[in-house]
């Protein structure tokens, strides 16, 4: 397995998108993979874009060039439209359908998901919120949208696992291995 990936996380603020980093940085430290990352935070407490940058194996820089990224991880569709141009030709975009509208105005999520065929074409999109809230709680879609890329990062859901228990709180763990579990098991 090739344990170089670089990866992106899109959103908007008080989705997760930070700890999502923080859980594959610590994934990678537990085993042992050299990691670099880098988070760009818009007017997040307003609900404004949030990036992530996470680069796996990387030797240089911590953010990802356009057209690099191996996947995105989108947990809001017109974000996912936005950073669309970091993935790579072939890489894999996992973008969540359900729509924050800004400043109130909805827009059509197939508008967003053209954007992002644009780029690629191997794209896993669903209701990742609806499914968060059927674990359980709506603050584990972050979490929930790991265990979809899970298949794709070049790390052992076991370390993911084994992270997400060393960095949330503990009345919250079994909560967030739940969606993480349930993440891993959507195709």
């Amino acid at each position: 397995m090739n344990k170089k990936c670089d990866i992106l996380v899109a959103g908007v603020g008080g989705q997760g998108i930070v700890f999502s980093s923080v859980i594959l940085g610590t994934a990678c430290i537990i085993e042992g993979l050299p990691v670099k990352g880098a988070e760009v935070h818009g007017m997040a407490q307003r609900g404004g874009s949030v990036e992530a940058h996470i680069r796996i194996g990387c030797l240089y820089g911590s953010i990802i060039p356009s057209g690099n990224a191996d996947i995105l991880i989108a947990m809001e569709p017109l974000e996912g439209a936005r950073y669309s141009h970091y993935l790579k030709k072939d890489g894999v975009a996992i973008v969540n359908t359900f729509q924050i509208p800004v400043m109130g105005t909805p827009y059509k999520i197939e508008d967003m998901i053209f954007i992002i065929k644009e780029r690629t074409e191997n794209i896993i999109a669903g209701d990742f919120t609806s499914e968060s809230i059927n674990v359980g709680s709506i603050r584990t879609l972050n979490i929930l949208m790991l265990g979809v890329a899970a298949r794709y990062i070049p790390l052992k859901k076991e370390s993911i696992a084994e992270a997400i228990r060393q960095s949330v709180k503990k009345n919250l763990i079994e909560i967030n291995l739940n969606a993480f579990n349930k993440g891993c098991e959507i195709t």
